[in-house]
């Protein structure tokens, strides 16, 4: 099966870049009061430090800084995704949670984790669109088909792909009835049974083909969101303009998405938390070197 899509892989690979060389230097370690640093060897930029407390876990540094969280009596074992997929995205990002996450927010921070996106507008208007009724996927595929339909009628009638165009234009300037537009006289019962078999010709017929399709006009409306996506208040008076496209219920939509400071916070806490564990293991190991005779 494969791994799902990392819908913050820009983050994660940015994250990779900078920490390639990062390593973890242990401060204080007594029980559940921790001080450790993570940073590249020799400078401090792209560094952070993680300090537990009872119940508590903080970041702070050049990034990751000024983010406090609470939960567990210990916070490393909270964020200790290690009995999880390591590699649970298709570019090898970790399994984090990052909403469950965002809940344990404390502090002046805890409102701050989510923002607006223009992306997330976006693809609410895009999603919404391919639902619609009358300008989604479902009838764009009608349009098309009612197109297949009436270039084979034509076809049978001895008319080729321009004249048909031309009776097209025609009956959107309303010079050509539907019913005109369809007649199928001149088609030998044969003819006209065998079309049956390849087309619903009841269905198709009796609803008129519009000049411009589905996928275009669905392009247009998505040309106009593009202009009012820069902020959210723009897009949501954009969306309350246009509900008769999208309904009354946008205000529900959610337009925000997690800072990209909160994510990168997440990816530090992960890496800080696997280096510590790794820390802890060689403590072990070396202890046990000592005892042995």
């Amino acid at each position: 099966m494969p791994k799902p899509t990392n819908p913050y892989a820009h983050a994660y690979a940015n994250f990779l870049r900078e920490t390639a060389e990062h390593q973890i230097v242990v401060l204080h370690d007594d029980g559940l009061y921790r001080h450790m640093r993570i940073q590249k060897p020799g400078t401090r930029m792209w560094s952070w430090d993680i300090t537990t407390w009872p119940g508590h876990l903080a970041t702070s540094g050049d990034i990751a800084d000024g983010f406090v969280f609470t939960r567990l009596e210990d916070m490393i074992d909270f964020f200790d995704i290690s009995n999880w997929n390591r590699d649970y995205y298709s570019d090898g990002a970790p399994s984090i949670d990052v909403r469950y996450w965002a809940e344990k927010l404390c502090g002046g921070r805890s409102h701050e984790m989510k923002k607006y996106d223009q992306d997330v507008f976006l693809r609410h208007v895009e999603d919404s669109l391919g639902e619609h009724k009358e300008l989604g996927d479902d009838a764009q595929h009608f349009r098309e088909q009612q197109l297949a339909l009436l270039l084979r009628l034509h076809e049978l009638r001895g008319l080729d792909e321009a004249a048909t165009q031309e009776r097209l234009r025609a009956h959107w300037r309303k010079e050509l009835s539907n019913v005109e537009l369809w007649a199928a006289d001149a088609l030998s019962d044969e003819q006209f049974e065998k079309l049956g078999a390849e087309f619903d010709w009841s269905e198709l017929t009796d609803v008129p083909m519009p000049e411009q399709s589905p996928a275009e006009r669905t392009a247009e409306i998505l040309d106009e969101a593009r202009l009012y996506a820069g902020s959210e208040h723009e897009a949501c008076e954009w969306l309350h303009e246009n509900s008769a496209v999208f309904g009354e219920d946008t205000w529900e939509w959610d337009l925000r998405d997690y800072d990209v400071d909160f994510l990168v916070t997440c990816y530090c806490i992960d890496l800080a938390v696997r280096l510590y564990r790794e820390h802890q293991a060689q403590q072990v190991s070396e202890a046990v070197e000592v005892t042995q005779p």
